[in-house]
């Protein structure tokens, strides 16, 4: 036992010194669970723990016991530690001065073994590697988890791609970190990597051509082709098609990446879906200028509202005619207009069961029929107003229901002039007729001269309550008041 020690609880209150050198030099390129662990294994070389093992280690730190030593092999190809026991596993840690002095005249001499040294230096001859450089490269292996042959592979590869024969390290981490996202994990794999990589250089070649850019595509720009091709799942033939969006702005990958994001979210990432999408859409909002321009309101972009609420009309089974049938009225109504006041007019049709231009212009020139009669009769009973709803399902009630021709109309006109309402006299009086079985006009008149002679006529009867005589023309009660109703309105309003 020593014969002075801190006490056990000590490490607690204690600090565990760590050289800026390890900061800047170690730290900021490291993964960050990998920090924790050589951290909190420099503590342990401060204040030894007897219970201390790999395994109490992992558990401490909420880690894997493999992920804590892989952690420590980092450290070790980095020359900061060295593994020292097997039974128990068990670690020194060198002192990061005295590393670099004897670093300072041989770099990369620190990093795994010679024969894998060597191979890089080979593969990048006439190319000068700094300390930090092997650093990454190892990175891939220990972090990324590359073999070293695949690692070889990906650095031949980045020399016979670079016009300038020499290999950017930073562009290299980025094939290495997706070589390692992908599965890498031989030289199968590499290779069947490096034949998807050039199929994917030459469709962003062919894109950046689409786009007007003759030039080689920048790193940036393979990242966000790659995002979509892989992430967002395009086809290459689907990107292209996209290109057409661009002729609105500048034709830029970034305005590509715009347009794509939307179409990702709509799920159309096939070249035909993507086509017929977007074709959809431009009908739509052509359709949607019409619509706004015939309500006075040119040369403005229909909004998102706009479009949802026209593509309701759609769904509901309005055709474009119909509809911009009821933007012109609406518009002649108001001199302006609104899509809430379309809606209703389109909906007012819909409870009608109306969905074509023709039904609606049926239906107008029946009422528009109507009106004229009603005139007409008027007219032979010596009045003088306006057709109103009611005096309307009375005419269709006598044409429909009870048969009555024009001419007997007009003959009961006649007979109920001066009356004090001749409407209600002529309903009384056609009714009477439909009761004794009155149906030509010699017999009407042969039964009013009866009637001015005194001869006895058949008890009355009680007039019946309207029915709507519309139903043998095809059209249910409500749809027959609301279609009158409308129509009533617009010739009150001085329309045709």
């Amino acid at each position: 036992m020593a014969f002075c020690t801190f006490d056990d609880g000590a490490a607690l209150f204690d600090s565990t010194p760590v050289e800026n050198m390890f900061i800047t030099e170690y730290m900021l390129r490291a993964p960050g669970d990998f920090v924790k662990v050589y951290l909190y294994g420099l503590m342990l070389c401060y204040h030894h723990a007897e219970r201390m093992s790999l395994s109490s280690m992992a558990k401490d730190l909420d880690m894997q016991e493999e992920d804590v030593e892989r952690a420590m092999r980092y450290w070790e190809r980095d020359g900061l530690v060295r593994r020292t026991g097997d039974n128990p596993v068990c670690y020194t840690y060198y002192n990061l001065k005295q590393i670099t002095l004897a670093r300072a005249e041989n770099p990369g001499e620190k990093l795994y073994n010679r024969e894998f040294t060597d191979e890089i230096r080979r593969t990048l001859e006439g190319q000068t590697l700094s300390s930090a450089d092997y650093s990454v490269i190892f990175d891939w292996v220990d972090v990324l988890e590359l073999p070293e042959e695949v690692v070889i592979m990906l650095l031949q590869n980045e020399r016979q791609k670079s016009t300038s024969g020499r290999v950017s390290i930073a562009i290299a981490g980025r094939t290495a970190q997706s070589w390692a996202q992908s599965g890498v994990r031989t030289l199968e794999d590499a290779e069947k990597m490096l034949i998807l990589d050039s199929a994917r250089e030459k469709e962003l070649r062919r894109l950046l051509t689409r786009l007007g850019q003759r030039r080689p595509a920048s790193e940036d720009e393979k990242e966000m082709y790659k995002k979509w091709v892989e992430e967002w799942g395009f086809t290459a033939e689907a990107v292209l098609e996209a290109c057409r969006e661009t002729t609105k702005g500048t034709p830029t990958m970034a305005y590509l990446d715009g347009i794509l994001l939307r179409q990702h979210q709509l799920g159309r990432h096939e070249a035909q879906a993507l086509a017929s999408g977007m074709t959809k859409e431009h009908t739509q909002r052509d359709f949607a200028r019409e619509v706004l321009a015939g309500l006075g309101r040119t040369g403005v972009t229909p909004t998102k509202e706009d479009l949802a609420q026209i593509e309701q009309w759609r769904t509901k089974g309005f055709g474009e005619e119909l509809i911009l049938q009821a933007v012109h009225e609406v518009h002649a109504k108001n001199a302006g207009g609104s899509l809430e006041e379309i809606d209703a007019r389109l909906q007012a049709w819909h409870a009608q069961g109306f969905t074509t231009t023709e039904q609606v212009q049926a239906a107008r020139v029946r009422i528009r029929a109507l009106n004229e009669q009603l005139r007409e009769i008027y007219r032979a009973a010596g009045m003088e107003k306006r057709v109103n709803p009611g005096d309307r399902d009375m005419l269709a009630r006598w044409q429909g229901e009870w048969g009555m021709s024009m001419e007997l109309m007009l003959l009961a006109a006649q007979y109920a002039r001066g009356s004090g309402s001749p409407m209600k006299a002529v309903d009384k009086i056609l009714y009477d007729w439909k009761q004794t079985g009155i149906a030509t006009p010699a017999q009407a008149r042969e039964e009013h001269e009866a009637h001015l002679r005194g001869t006895p006529k058949a008890a009355p009867v009680t007039q019946a309550k309207p029915q709507d005589a519309m139903l043998r023309h095809g059209y249910t009660q409500e749809q027959y008041s609301a279609m009158v109703s409308d129509l009533y309105e617009e010739e009150n309003n001085g329309q045709p």
